[in-house]
């Protein structure tokens, strides 16, 4: 009789022993209920300490009926912490899979899976708060894109799009952002940069652009028109700063240039159509 309950008992602390580890993960975690399993992880700590004690004196009297009840109650109590730990942290990081997930959806682009203007507001504004370090913020735009949806359909444009993404991301620097801001719209936004950094990233992302694109049997040759500002000499605020980014971009279209600087072009009258950021 002692030997089995104390087996029984023993099974019901393995349970909460094994409870831990899951229980401080959740923890880390940080569920909206986190004080709940701090207590909780508490609990399980003394429980086993409590456990232990229980099993001393099961070694030091005689075992009856009583005491066989209380090691079952004893074995099903640790069992049960530790399904119900396991069941919280399957769903808690389903759930938070799940947000992360929308999370990024919030804030990438859904074709090129570059960040989105969602993101680029957020990181611009915060970087004008900080009031650190000027920054660069330059706005591109594809040459005749029409022209490939028109002749070869929408599908074939977002192939091109996507192509065009990838090689304006396998360029950036450690610190810059780039992102597709809608169409064939892209931009990048460089902290701590200079107008030189800003004009050697442009004179890559040109030649990268520039490369002939497979697609559909047919061999393209893509153009971008890019326009840079900075921050805060174009702009103090990010309204301004991508207007005339915008402003200085059209300038590359109109120029046939490779890119321009809204700081190079401010004396010139705006595009008749610039877009609105």
């Amino acid at each position: 009789m002692t030997a089995f309950a104390i087996f029984i008992v023993l099974l019901g602390l393995m349970g909460l022993l094994t409870s831990l580890i899951p229980t401080y993960q959740i923890c880390l975690l940080k569920p909206p209920q986190s004080q709940g399993w701090h207590l909780l992880l508490l609990m399980i700590g003394l429980f086993i300490f409590g456990y232990l004690g229980f099993l001393w004196m099961l070694l030091n009297r005689e075992i009856g009926t009583l005491e066989i009840v209380v090691s079952l109650v004893f074995s099903a109590g640790g069992t049960f912490v530790w399904l119900i730990v396991k069941m919280s942290k399957k769903t808690i990081e389903k759930l938070q899979d799940t947000l992360d997930d929308k999370h990024y959806q919030a804030y990438h682009d859904s074709l090129t899976d570059l960040p989105n203007r969602h993101m680029l507001y957020e990181t611009m504004e915060r970087l004008i708060k900080e009031n650190g370090s000027s920054f660069t913020f330059i706005m591109m735009d594809l040459d005749d894109f029409k022209m490939i949806n028109d002749n070869l359909g929408h599908d074939a444009g977002d192939k091109v799009l996507e192509i065009i993404a990838y090689r304006i991301e396998r360029i950036m620097p450690p610190q810059g952002l780039p992102v597709r801001l809608g169409g064939d719209e892209f931009a990048v936004l460089l902290p701590k940069s200079d107008l030189s950094q800003a004009q050697r990233l442009a004179e890559q992302i040109q030649k990268a652009v520039i490369e002939d694109i497979h697609c559909e049997g047919h061999l393209l040759a893509v153009g971008i028109s890019i326009g840079m500002a900075r921050y805060p000499q174009d702009g103090e605020d990010r309204k301004t700063l991508m207007k005339n980014a915008d402003i200085a971009m059209y300038r590359s279209k109109q120029n046939n240039s490779d890119y321009e600087s809204f700081s190079q072009t401010s004396d010139l009258p705006p595009p008749l159509e610039p877009l609105s950021p």
